[in-house]
Order: structure tokens, then sequence, then C-alpha cells
């Protein structure tokens, strides 16, 4: 396989200086920052999770989501980067199909525990194998590890599992323009795609509708959410 045809957050074949908070960031020529995101949710998915828990569940997207795919308690559901199950539990009660998918093993042991009835899949975007006829697809803070090659294949893979009038409700960091950054923190290094709405409606191309947008700032980043029609 060549190193092009490698799945989503794959190696970074280039070097490229981003100009990020007035400091430069060079990303290495042959990382896998895919695998390295991947091993620090692993390594950290304990600290992680008792971080999540103090900011709770999505609750007010998660019905919003299926407010606007027009469904009730008979839906059915994926969550793409579903982690420890901190917005299962909430999605679950309110669907009667629900699966969650995440590559990252230890965050799904968690997600297990919480929630042993329910599906969990380790998966990326990309390899997961996505059921059809889906109402609600919710990517709560998971697409932002993808770049923006494999963010086009992957709601291309969306699309296709979606029924019409489906949604795809995602949130994503924010920024004027595409930009990747490494992040290293007390969990260790991961790797970040910031996006903008355009540019997401433009990767989604005419398969979508937009029908809800919103904008935030928690701390120093700027957030979007993002609500997509299948059409």
């Amino acid at each position: 396989m060549s190193n092009k045809d490698k799945p989503f957050g794959s190696y970074e074949l280039r070097r490229e200086v981003h100009w990020l908070r007035g400091h430069s960031r060079a990303i290495v020529i042959g990382m896998d920052w895919n695998s390295q995101t991947i091993n620090t949710y692993d390594k950290s998915a304990t600290e992680l999770a008792e971080f999540f828990k103090g900011i709770g569940a999505r609750i007010e997207d998660i019905e919003l989501g299926l407010q606007l795919a027009q469904v009730g308690s008979g839906a059915r559901v994926v969550e793409i980067g579903c982690g420890d199950g901190r917005d299962a539990i909430e999605i679950a009660k309110r669907t009667s199909w629900y699966q969650g998918v995440d590559p990252s093993e230890g965050l799904l042991a968690i997600a297990r525990e919480k929630l042993p009835g329910a599906s969990f899949v380790a998966a990326d975007a990309l390899s997961y194998q996505y059921p059809q006829n889906l109402d609600v697809i919710y990517a709560f803070a998971s697409l932002l590890h993808v770049n923006q090659t494999d963010l086009k294949t992957a709601l291309t893979k969306i699309a296709g599992a979606l029924r019409k009038g489906g949604v795809a409700y995602l949130s994503l960091k924010e920024r004027p323009e595409y930009q990747e950054e490494i992040k290293k923190d007390q969990y260790g290094e991961r790797m970040f795609y910031y996006y903008n709405p355009a540019i997401v409606k433009e990767l989604a191309g005419d398969s979508f509708e937009a029908v809800y947008e919103t904008h935030q700032t928690i701390g120093h980043t700027n957030w979007f959410t993002l609500a997509l029609a299948k059409q």
C-alpha cells in the first residue's frame, strides 16, 4: 500500500510550518499522527474520561439532532467518536438502535462498562462499516482528528448510510481557514484539524443541505456545530 492510500489521519508526507498563535509548528515527515493520536487516547483513557465527566453529556444537541431528522424514539443512530460513552447513555435512551464507534480501545473499554447493553465498534470514520437507513449520525468533536481529504471521504460514507432526510450532526474546532496543529498536553500528543462551516459544506457537496449552524467559544477555542440533512 502506498502512503497516499493509507486511511484517514495517515502519514503526513510533507514538512509544513503552520503559524499558530504566533508559534511555528513543523509536521514531521513520516510521522503517523493517526496512530499517535489514538495511542494518546488509549494511554490517557481514564484521565480523559474523568475530564469528560466534568463536562457532562450534550443532551440539547442530541435532542436537536433527532428533531432535525424528524424522528422519535424509533431512531436508528450511529455515533462516530463515541469515546468513553459520555453521550452514549443519553442517545441510547432516546433511540431504538444505537451503535458507538471509536478507534480507541481504551476509551471503548470504559464505554462498555458504562453501557454494557449497547453496541460499540472499534473503528474510525473511514474503516467503519456503516449500516444503512440511519436517521442520525453524530460526530461530536471527533472528526477534528480527520484531515481534509479524508473528511470528504468520510462525509461521502455518511451520506451513503443516512436515509433521505437523515441528519449528520457534527461539531468541530473552528478557524478562518483549514489548519493542522499538533497539541501536546498532560494527556500526550494529538493532531487536530481546524475547519469552518464553509469548508465542511463544500466537502459535503450536493449530498447534503445545511439545516442548522451555531458557533461558540470555550476557553480559548472556537467551535462550530453543523447539521447536514441528506438530500
